[in-house]
């Protein structure tokens, strides 16, 4: 799996190497390049987060290899901080009754401009990337995808995944959260919002609670 992941950014250095040089005058951060542990591939239920961008991240200057070590350092965020972010995964880890620390976990953008979300023609360039996503959700094969990107994103989705559906979720608006349909997404992928707000909006129990109802599939 590593090595697949490997291969995966090593063909697109050059790309990587030129959005760097393009945005040399900005504080461009990225790209997040996704190295899972054992853990995941050992997993009962292979958990894939998907979030929206990075706040902060080493850059391209690293190399694949120096980027996916960053990646591994990281650790899921054990190793840093705890965040809204994080703790929500770790209850999507334990309502699937997998061991915490042991999802995988990638961004749709691959890049953030000043620790925060691109924007303008930053988003565009950026988004030139999405498609990254696919081939890594190709090589990992999760068993539960977790969008926490929200509505915003939802065109980028589209351009990714032709056909996709939003299929809605009895209780919830669609703007909240949806199931994603696609031949090319596990069974259970859901996108919600980033879980900050999922928190703020008192949405977290009902989401986690859902993801329990969803378990009981597998």
């Amino acid at each position: 799996m590593k090595k697949q992941l490997t291969e995966l950014y090593q063909n697109r250095i050059s790309e990587f190497e030129k959005i760097a040089e393009k945005f040399k005058d900005v504080d461009l951060h990225g790209p997040i390049l996704t190295s899972p542990r054992e853990k995941y591939e050992n997993s009962k239920i292979k958990l894939l987060i998907i979030g929206q961008e990075t706040k902060g991240w080493n850059n391209i200057q690293s190399g694949v290899e120096g980027l996916m070590n960053v990646y591994e350092k990281f650790d899921l965020g054990r190793n840093y901080y705890s965040s809204p972010f994080w703790n929500v995964t770790r209850k999507v880890e334990r309502a699937l009754e997998i061991e915490e620390y042991s999802c995988a976990w990638t961004n749709l953008n691959k890049y953030d401009v000043g620790a925060k979300r691109p924007k303008g023609s930053y988003a565009k360039d950026i988004s030139n990337f999405d498609d990254i996503l696919l081939s890594e959700i190709e090589i990992l094969k999760p068993d539960v995808c977790i969008f926490f990107t929200g509505p915003d994103f939802d065109s980028r989705l589209k351009n990714i995944y032709n056909n996709i559906v939003f299929q809605k979720e009895e209780g919830w608006k669609t703007n909240q959260l949806v199931t994603l349909k696609h031949n090319n997404l596990p069974e259970i992928s859901i996108r919600t919002y980033h879980p900050k707000y999922l928190r703020m909006k008192k949405f977290e129990q009902n989401f986690i609670e859902l993801i329990k109802e969803k378990a009981r599939q597998l």
